[in-house]
């Protein structure tokens, strides 16, 4: 418990710090999610459309639930395959919350994606995507050292407590029935994101993505199958990787999933990993439910790791109902 609050005062004065703009070295980074598959726009606007008709996705993660005051984050999505102009368009709202200081952004994000065959069985596809975001805090929920010690209002200069602004992203993915690739490259503008602070400007993400998906079943409304992926994104001097495989065998669905980059060290001097998950969910008829959970392996392993949770509609292909259509089914889709 004392390990716990120490973590937890440490992180609070930190972020406190970071958003008055009085340390030069902190980095925002952008929301994390385990389930990154569920909403794969959010990684590449080029996924937008790459569904066989609509998908329509609600996700929440709580992250280190143990400390009290930390991270919420919700993501709704929704995308829908345009097939006859071989175009995909997307919409997202994401909210991010860090309670403790009543910290909360909210992002519009628009997508449109752009679809070619370059061979019979595999198609690129070329995303991007606007958005408009707004951050705010409530600086009356903090105490600072000069009101403890006179009793009186604080003297700290907190001017202003809402920002807002556009940013845009672009992304490109390959794929075939079987394997997919792609590249996200996100914040090109590097928007400046300081309530207080204008001198602090969001850093670009770069992610990379791959998996494949194996299906033992012949029948196309019988989902029997093992999907591998991996996921490497890189923001300002942070980078993570997520490797790990779900398996379906309808309605049920496991997997399986690691974080870290074992080969590299930490600030700390140690291996630089941060959880394992595991999941569960089932799906009935064009309804997906998963829920998994982060079991820390870093030193924050009292903290609680992270639950998430998302329900996906998503209505299946059936080849023979759209013999004419040029769709090829994108393999990263439940």
């Amino acid at each position: 418990m004392k390990k716990a609050k120490t973590i937890r005062l440490f992180f609070t004065k930190l972020l406190i710090l970071a958003v008055l703009g009085q340390v030069d070295n902190i980095y925002g980074q952008d929301a994390n999610f385990t389930q990154f598959y569920a909403s794969p726009m959010y990684m590449n606007p080029a996924f937008a459309g790459a569904v066989p008709q609509y998908r329509a996705t609600a996700q929440y993660r709580n992250q280190y639930p143990n400390i009290p005051n930390t991270y919420e984050t919700n993501l709704f999505s929704f995308d829908y395959n345009w097939d006859y102009y071989d175009s995909g368009l997307g919409a997202m709202l994401l909210q991010d919350r860090l309670s403790s200081l009543s910290l909360t952004s909210t992002s519009l994000l628009l997508a449109y994606s752009y679809q070619f065959r370059f061979t019979k069985k595999w198609v690129a596809r070329l995303g991007l995507q606007g958005a408009y975001t707004f951050r705010t805090t409530d600086f009356s929920r903090l105490v600072f050292q000069d009101q403890i010690s006179s009793g009186s209002p604080t003297r700290e200069n907190l001017v202003g407590n809402f920002i807002h602004y556009p940013d845009f992203s672009t992304g490109f993915l390959i794929h075939n029935q079987t394997f997919w690739f792609g590249v996200g490259i996100h914040h090109l503008t590097r928007p400046y994101q300081s309530i207080v602070n204008t001198s602090e400007r969001l850093a670009m993400r770069q992610t990379i993505q791959s998996g494949a998906k194996f299906s033992f079943s012949k029948d196309w409304d019988k989902d029997i199958s093992i999907s591998p992926a991996i996921l490497y994104q890189r923001q300002a001097p942070f980078d993570q990787l997520d490797v790990g495989v779900n398996f379906f065998y309808e309605p049920l669905i496991v997997g399986l999933w690691y974080r870290g980059i074992p080969i590299q060290q930490n600030v700390a001097g140690r291996i630089n990993q941060d959880a394992l998950a595991g999941l569960m969910g089932f799906r009935y008829k064009n309804l997906i439910f998963t829920y998994s959970y982060d079991a820390t392996i870093s030193s924050l392993n009292r903290s609680g790791g992270a639950h998430e949770i998302a329900v996906t509609l998503a209505p299946r292909y059936d080849k023979r109902k759209k013999k004419g259509s040029r769709h090829i089914d994108c393999p990263v889709f439940f």
